[in-house]
């Protein structure tokens, strides 16, 4: 807990004072996902090595809302196509939002979503969410997309901690992680040699997934890692729970 007083810091009421707003696309996906006619929960992937693990499980995500992140579209072992593919840090977007860096692309993904404080423009091929400058944060401003205003996101220092402030905004009461290892090293894609772009604060991302499942269960909605032997739960931070147990919990299967 920070002993100095917060009436100076940025506000989520005030845009953070990014002088930005979300756009119209995303005030109109507001719970969309909510109630007993929609979907609950929502799978969201990082790249860790630890799906490689998973693999046979992995087609049973053509049943479900599933959202990606990054380069995962370089693990060509991927068996389904995800409904959602985000990029939520800087350095994929070039030219101040001209365009998304190809390695970062999935371009058989219908809804991809730039999550960045540049306006990324519609012929690229990306819907735009706004996002908070990097010093901006969910372990100290919190956790967003539980109530009814977004305003530009904090980040998770994880992509998909910070898009997961989304899936909440659409509606969606349980959200899976899967391949959240949290490594500096090992990717689906090269679990040997696949590297973070840069040298991540593990604290600084155990800290936002504490603050986000603390908020998350506040507000009646659960936050559970499938990811075997990921950090966050190994920690403590998440609760752990074995996929295919979560699969075979499926009381309907949805027609996207």
């Amino acid at each position: 807990m920070r002993l100095w007083p917060w009436d100076w810091a940025p506000k989520a009421k005030d845009d953070f004072d990014m002088r930005v707003k979300q756009p119209d696309w995303v005030n109109d996906v507001h719970n969309v996902y909510k109630g007993e006619d929609a979907p609950s929960r929502m799978f969201m992937f990082g790249s860790g090595p630890s799906l490689v693990s998973q693999i046979d499980l992995l087609p049973q995500m053509e049943q479900e809302m599933t959202w990606t992140v990054n380069r995962i579209a370089k693990w060509k072992e991927l068996p389904f196509i995800p409904k959602h593919h985000s990029i939520a840090e800087p350095g994929p977007v070039v030219g101040w939002g001209k365009r998304i860096h190809a390695q970062y692309d999935f371009p058989i993904v219908k809804n991809r979503i730039a999550i960045h404080w540049v306006e990324i423009p519609e012929e690229t091929g990306w819907k735009w969410c706004a996002k908070a400058h990097d010093d901006i944060q969910i372990r100290w401003q919190g956790f967003q997309g539980l109530g009814d205003y977004l305003p530009p996101l904090p980040t998770g220092w994880a992509s998909p901690i910070t898009s997961s402030q989304l899936a909440a905004w659409m509606g969606f009461d349980e959200i899976y992680f899967l391949g959240m290892d949290t490594t500096q090293e090992g990717q689906a894609y090269d679990v040997q040699r696949g590297r973070t772009a840069r040298k991540r604060s593990i604290l600084s991302i155990l800290e936002c997934a504490d603050r986000m499942k603390v908020q998350m269960e506040h507000a009646g909605r659960k936050v559970i890692d499938c990811t075997p032997g990921g950090l966050i739960n190994k920690e403590g931070v998440w609760e752990y729970a074995e996929l295919g147990d979560v699969l075979a919990s499926r009381s309907t299967v949805w027609s996207y």
